[in-house]
């Protein structure tokens, strides 16, 4: 649902910045669009429009607030055919997902930067600075859970190698009252949570959504007995926001590399 919300904004937004051209879904998560009589530099500066509004509607969501965009361009003229610019604009969006995503790039740029060097390598130092720019986040690591577990199972291997100390943390909000309580108060409090665990843990730690009312959270090199302060700093964040007393949160822990159970909870 939240995936068909994103589309939705999207394809509101694309019909909304071309109204003098067509727009189109060609399937899954791709559109296409084409715009007549319109120079690269005024089509750069409105898909740079389009972006930041897609992405200011989108932090507005909490479901789909790491939705990104990625957009290939190509400036055709009349005697091209449509293939050979589809084609061509296929290519610069490939390259903007294998250089960071969340950006786009006309076909001219990446066949001007392919015929600078031999061959198809790509300059080591412009992957780098990419790979840093699509890296950039505040807060934790927030993470699906799949590639959390991919994550929990690498930092192992590390620990192992290292000596490093890890812990595993799993918080809940646990319903205080035994009325159901509105979907619409459950996102609330969800939000505010994460905004909490995002606002309060560092950059090295990662988190996930693990069920509907609880979370994981993977603290690195934490000292143990600073664990509770931590956990006392991610609740307090949370009560200055959350107006429901309806949920009340709770952690346990562990570490990863002992897999002993802390029985201790807040």
């Amino acid at each position: 649902m939240a995936g068909d919300r994103a589309l939705r904004n999207l394809g509101t937004l694309l019909s909304r910045y071309t109204a003098n051209g067509i727009a189109c879904r060609l399937g899954g998560d791709e559109f296409l669009l084409f715009l007549p009589d319109i120079s690269a530099e005024n089509v750069s500066k409105l898909t740079t429009r389009l972006f930041h509004h897609f992405h200011s509607i989108a932090e507005a969501d909490p479901e789909i607030k790491d939705a990104a965009l990625s957009a290939g361009l190509y400036m055709c003229t009349t005697s091209d055919t449509f293939a050979d610019c589809y084609s061509k604009a296929d290519k610069a969006l490939y390259n903007v997902k294998q250089n960071g995503k969340n950006h786009f790039s006309f076909y001219h740029q990446i066949s001007h930067s392919s015929s600078d060097s031999p061959g198809t390598a790509r300059d080591l130092q412009q992957v780098a600075d990419a790979l840093r720019k699509s890296g950039s986040y505040a807060g934790a690591l927030e993470l699906n859970y799949r590639d959390f577990s991919r994550q929990y199972e690498y930092m192992q291997q590390l620990i192992i190698r290292s000596g490093s100390r890890c812990y595993l943390v799993m918080l809940t909000l646990e319903a205080t009252s035994d009325t159901p309580a509105h979907i619409e108060e459950i996102e609330q409090t969800l939000s505010h949570m994460e905004q909490a665990i995002q606002n309060t843990i560092r950059r090295v730690d990662i988190c996930t959504r693990y069920s509907s009312m609880q979370y994981l959270i993977i603290l690195f090199q934490p000292v143990e007995s600073q664990i509770p302060n931590i956990m006392e700093r991610i609740f307090m964040q949370y009560y200055r926001k959350a107006k429901s007393t309806n949920f009340l949160p709770t952690y346990k822990y562990l570490s990863m590399a002992e897999n002993n159970m802390d029985t201790n909870q807040k």
